[in-house]
């Protein structure tokens, strides 16, 4: 019942896929952890800082110039993550660019 690893179909293969965890990786924690960056736990409030921190970075417009909630929902919802930097800074920018107040 119990057949040794190696003896498989794929022989190698079948030991070398059983001593990896599905995703491929040998640890749970994250590139940027393994790294000595902290892990970041995004949420609403990330990202809303995130979408006000970037309308505002090059002073042409302020956080009353775009409705940063719309933003926050749509970008949210294309990403399906509450971690902005998982658009493409042009999808970002077209979403932002949406929801500039008249």
């Amino acid at each position: 019942m119990d057949r040794p690893l190696s003896g498989g179909r794929l022989g190698y293969a079948d030991a070398a896929l059983a001593d990896q965890p599905a995703n491929g990786m040998t640890t749970m924690s994250t590139y940027a952890a393994r790294n000595g960056h902290r892990n970041i736990a995004y949420s609403r409030e990330t990202a809303v800082a995130f979408v006000i921190d970037a309308v505002e970075s090059t002073g042409a417009a302020t956080r009353n110039d775009f409705d940063i909630d719309r933003i926050v929902s749509i970008a949210h919802a294309m990403a399906d993550d509450w971690d902005m930097k998982a658009l493409q800074p042009a999808t970002f920018w077209r979403i932002a660019s949406s929801f500039i107040k008249q």
